[in-house]
């Protein structure tokens, strides 16, 4: 059956679902564009004023504009939308962002294609061969079914409640693996090769695992060769820190799969450092183009406002050093019965926090000899000090840093713990 149709909106997936249907036989009788367009029907700046003779509605927008759209439609159009089918494009958002539509007796549903689309003559053939996901009213759903078979794709009804997982899913498989190929040219930039020259691996493991599924799975993980693991990890600490994190959290699903034991040891940097390593490990964060947050303090009893105090200062930048006072240090500041825990035991607490990527002990009272070592691109103080009274900030906007404070949690003290405790 040949359906009359209107399209709002010609992106991506407006044009090329467009150029499909109308090559499927479909009729356009007007489309909605704020780009002048030779769509070869009307072409109108803004919702008409009623269907025409439209049976179907394409709405091919944002997600955010999506519901602002139908809203617009069904206040517009009124009665006249009872018995016509429309439909959304979103991975996201469910046919419920329809409901004025449907509540002026429209069929609404969202029809999703699994696929990439990059550009419109890519799409038009690789939709051909996509699977498109429905779900809506019974009605929209059999419209949808005869429009998508007419163009020679299959379609697959999901549950309403499902559509976030869905989406989740085709962002892993799509967007994601995007990045993390991008990330093995990265490393694969210094050996001299590019992406070009991994496509035989990737294209050779794609078709494996469209026969084999999970157990196309191969490499040292599979093998039980923690040892290459290792040796792959220290590799990328030293050239592309940023990519540890993944790499390790991608290995412990990996062994999963595998049925292996991730090893403790594996993918835990040390975290507390001496000033020369600390200098050589920024050093490599900074090539990568990582912005150094810088903070201090005497982190004496660790309390919830220090956590999210720390927290916010390493929202900031990509990395986090703490630099905290020794136990000397300490006492000259806070006298003779301070610290209650040692610079050791403190310095591992505080890297135990996963928002603490190092920590320095430094014996001076401040710590603006190791501001200066550092040059952090920013520093973080609590919200007591005032900005220009903040030792190193002179040194940090000298170099084109950023000095900040983060107010404090209310509540929270070590002198108060301290006292609490001695009180009881």
């Amino acid at each position: 059956m040949s359906y009359k149709f209107g399209t709002i909106g010609l992106g991506r997936v407006g044009n090329t679902m467009c150029a499909l249907l109308t090559e499927a036989g479909h009729v356009p009788v007007w489309v909605v564009s704020s780009r002048h367009v030779d769509a070869g029907v009307p072409v109108h700046q803004d919702i008409p004023e009623h269907p025409v003779q439209a049976q179907l509605v394409f709405i091919a927008v944002p997600d955010s504009h999506i519901r602002r759209i139908a809203d617009r439609i069904a206040l517009a159009w009124g009665p006249a939308c009872r018995g016509m089918g429309f439909f959304h494009f979103s991975g996201l958002l469910t046919s419920r962002e329809l409901s004025a539509l449907s509540d002026q007796g429209g069929q609404v549903a969202s029809l999703h294609p699994l696929q990439s689309i990059t550009d419109v003559a890519q799409a038009r053939e690789s939709l051909k061969e996509s699977i498109f996901t429905v779900e809506g009213t019974d009605a929209a759903k059999a419209l949808a079914g005869d429009i998508i078979a007419s163009i020679g794709s299959a379609m697959i009804p999901i549950d309403q409640d499902h559509k976030v997982l869905y989406h989740a899913s085709a962002t892993v498989a799509s967007n994601y693996l995007t990045a993390l190929l991008s990330q093995a040219s990265d490393i694969m930039s210094p050996v001299g090769l590019t992406l070009q020259h991994l496509m035989p691996l990737i294209k050779g493991t794609l078709s494996n695992i469209e026969a084999h599924g999970r157990s196309a799975l191969t490499g040292p993980i599979s093998r039980g060769d923690w040892a290459t693991v290792q040796a792959h990890l220290d590799a990328l600490g030293k050239t592309f820190p940023d990519l540890v994190p993944s790499y390790a959290a991608l290995g412990r699903y990996t062994a999963h799969m595998a049925d292996r034991q991730w090893p403790d040891y594996l993918g835990e940097p040390d975290k507390i450092s001496l000033i020369e390593a600390l200098m050589e490990s920024i050093a490599a964060k900074r090539s990568r183009g990582m912005q150094v947050v810088f903070t201090n303090g005497c982190f004496d009893i660790l309390h919830a406002g220090h956590v999210s105090y720390l927290q916010k200062a390493r929202a900031h930048g990509d990395c986090l050093v703490v630099g905290l006072n020794s136990d000397a240090s300490v006492r000259r500041i806070k006298g003779p019965d301070r610290p209650v825990n040692d610079e050791h035991s403190r310095a591992q607490v505080l890297a135990a926090l996963s928002c603490v990527d190092h920590v320095v002990v430094f014996e001076q009272d401040t710590p603006l000899e190791l501001i200066r070592r550092i040059r952090p691109d920013v520093l973080v103080k609590g919200g007591d000090w005032a900005i220009d009274a903040i030792v190193g900030a002179d040194v940090v906007r000298a170099s084109g840093g950023r000095v900040l404070t983060i107010a404090f949690e209310q509540g929270f003290s070590t002198t108060g713990i301290i006292e609490k405790i001695k009180n009881e």
